[in-house]
């Protein structure tokens, strides 16, 4: 089983799922939000998709038009299927994907020089990553200057109005999912 690619030049190509409970894909409705949300600025954008699971952030960015997308995911299991899912779609050339804790890969990066123009965060709920993710991100400065952040999350969960230079700028709620949207200082993303 799996979830279709909803736009693009992949769009209609079935992704496979991670087997088990482990990962969950994002919804197709939420998956779509976040492309309305963010379509304005994926086209040549570089994505960073932190706990990739199956990879549909990835797949859906390079799909419609992102120059690179580096997925980061710990699960072996799920590292496979973002690996299928890219050759299946045939957008794998311009992926990296990294086996890796998103907590100790984020520095790494850093380190690097990368920059990114969208973050995607998708943590496991109810684990209190988000907050420590966004605070890595400001710290390591991996967001360039007019980058956004994106955090799916469930109601439940809380996240900071402000984690350093990254400011809340709006929240889209679907069901249980909430997507929390961060920019830095005086971002336009609230017109979003």
């Amino acid at each position: 089983m799996g979830v279709r690619v909803l736009g693009g030049s992949a769009r209609g190509r079935r992704i496979r799922s991670v087997p088990g409970a482990s990962t969950r894909p994002p919804l197709a409705r939420v998956r779509q939000a976040v492309f309305n949300i963010l379509q304005p600025i994926t086209p040549g954008a570089r994505w960073l998709d932190l706990f990739a699971g199956t990879g549909s952030y990835g797949v859906e960015a390079l799909s419609r038009g992102a120059e690179a997308v580096v997925m980061v995911e710990l699960d072996p299991k799920a590292v496979r299927i973002i690996r299928q899912n890219l050759e299946t779609t045939g957008l794998a050339a311009r992926a990296t994907v990294i086996r890796g804790d998103v907590l100790q890969e984020l520095p790494r990066l850093a380190a690097n020089k990368a920059r990114f123009n969208v973050i995607g965060v998708a943590p496991p709920y109810f684990r209190g990553l988000g907050p420590r993710v966004l605070d890595l991100i400001d710290r390591t400065g991996v967001l360039a200057p007019d980058g956004l952040v994106f955090v799916q999350r469930h109601r439940k969960e809380e996240l900071p109005a402000r984690a350093g230079a990254l400011r809340l700028v709006r929240e889209y709620t679907y069901g249980e999912t909430v997507l929390s949207l961060y920019g830095q200082g005086d971002h336009p993303a609230g017109d979003a």
